[in-house]
C-alpha cells in the first residue's frame, strides 16, 4: 500500500471517528456563538479531524421566528448563512483560544447551494454537519486574530452547499479604534444620533410584501419618490432576532437578509436564492438611513449594495433561480 493511500485511509478514518463523536442532543454554549438566547443557537457540537480541520454539528428547526422554509418546504438560505457565521465564531473560541469578549469583525461571507432538494424539511428538524478547514494567524500579543474558514455543508448526510467566512478578531481596545474610525466626527466628538429606534427618512415609506409575507421580518421600505430598485432599510432595535442582544451597529446578518429581500423583489417571483458572495466594508450606524440597491450584473447575477450617506457598508453578488 502506498504512502498516499495510507494517508488517505487515515484521513477517512479520522473523519468517520469525528463524525461518530458528534452529538446533536443539545446546543453548544450560547456565549461561544455570541448569542443571548439558546433558541438562536443552531450548533450542537464540534470535533477535530486533523490540524486545522474540524466537523461541526448543527440542527435546523422546522420553523423559526426569523427563518422560514420557502413555499416548497426548503430550509431558509439565511439559516444556512447564520450557521456558517456561528461555526466561525465557535471554532475560533473553542479550538484557537480566542478569548470571550473579543470582537469578531466579519470581512466576507460566501454561501453556495448546489443541492436545493437536500434542504427540504421533513417531519423532524434537519441535522447538518459542516466540514471546516481553518486558516488562522494570531498576533504575538493575542489581541488580534485573522482567519478564513472554508466549509462543506451536509444536510441529513447529503452534501448540499459550500460556505466560507473571513474575519478579523480584536480585543476591546482595538475594536474601539476600528469602530470609531468610520464615524462622522464634528468638533472632535462623535456626531450625536437621532433619538429614535428607526432611521429617519425624508419621505413616507411603506413595507412591500416579500416572499409572500408582510410582517416584522420585512426589512425594506419603499420611499414614495424612490426608484423601483432602491429601498430604505428598516432598523427596529426591538426586533427579537437581529437585536436579541445589544449592538452598537447594524448587524451584518440584517444586511444580508435585506439583500435577499431586495433580490426577491428584483428577480422573478417564483425563485430561490442559491448563491451569495458578500463583502462587509464598513460599520452601519443605527440611527442614520441606509439605502439598499439592486442592479443586474453579469451572468444572471444581481449586484446588491448597502450605502449610508457616501459610505458603502456592504455589497454582494447573488444568484436567484426559478423554482
Amino acid at each position: 500500500m502506498s504512502v498516499s493511500t495510507l494517508q488517505s485511509t487515515s484521513a477517512s478514518a479520522s473523519v468517520e471517528d469525528a463524525r461518530a463523536a458528534l452529538t446533536f442532543d443539545r446546543t453548544v454554549p450560547r456565549q461561544l456563538v455570541h448569542r443571548a438566547s439558546v433558541t438562536e443557537v443552531f450548533l450542537t457540537d464540534g470535533a477535530p479531524v486533523a490540524a486545522d480541520r474540524f466537523l461541526v454539528g448543527a440542527q435546523w428547526p422546522r420553523h423559526h421566528a426569523l427563518y422560514h422554509p420557502d413555499p416548497s418546504g426548503r430550509c431558509d438560505f439565511m439559516l444556512l448563512a447564520e450557521t456558517v457565521r456561528q461555526a466561525g465564531i465557535f471554532l475560533l473560541h473553542r479550538y484557537y483560544d480566542v478569548p470571550l469578549g473579543h470582537h469578531f469583525v466579519f470581512k466576507s461571507l460566501d454561501l453556495h447551494i448546489d443541492d436545493l432538494d437536500a434542504l427540504r424539511m421533513g417531519g423532524t428538524p434537519l441535522g447538518a454537519v459542516l466540514d471546516v478547514t481553518v486558516d488562522a494567524t494570531a498576533a504575538s500579543d493575542a489581541r488580534r486574530f485573522d482567519a478564513r474558514l472554508d466549509m462543506t455543508i451536509e444536510a441529513d448526510g447529503r452534501v448540499c452547499a459550500y460556505g466560507s467566512v473571513a474575519v478579523v478578531v480584536v480585543d476591546a481596545r482595538r475594536y474601539e479604534a476600528v469602530r470609531h474610525r468610520g464615524r462622522d466626527i464634528v468638533g472632535g466628538t462623535t456626531t450625536a444620533p437621532a433619538a429614535s429606534g428607526t432611521p429617519a427618512t425624508a419621505a413616507p415609506t411603506t413595507a412591500p410584501v416579500i416572499a409572500g409575507r408582510q410582517d416584522a421580518n420585512v426589512l425594506l421600505r419603499t420611499a414614495t419618490d424612490a426608484e423601483s430598485s432602491t429601498w430604505l432599510l428598516h432598523v427596529d432595535l426591538r426586533h427579537p432576532g437581529y437585536f436579541e442582544h445589544p449592538s452598537d451597529h447594524v448587524p451584518g446578518m440584517m444586511l444580508l437578509e435585506a439583500f435577499r429581500q431586495a433580490g426577491h423583489l428584483t428577480a422573478a417571483r417564483d425563485c430561490a436564492l442559491t448563491a451569495l458572495q458578500a463583502r462587509f466594508l464598513s460599520f452601519g450606524e443605527l440611527f442614520q438611513p441606509i439605502v439598499i440597491r439592486s442592479a443586474t450584473g453579469p451572468e444572471g447575477l444581481l449586484r446588491l449594495t448597502a450605502v449610508q450617506g457616501e459610505r458603502a457598508l456592504a455589497e454582494a453578488d447573488a444568484l436567484f433561480v426559478r423554482n
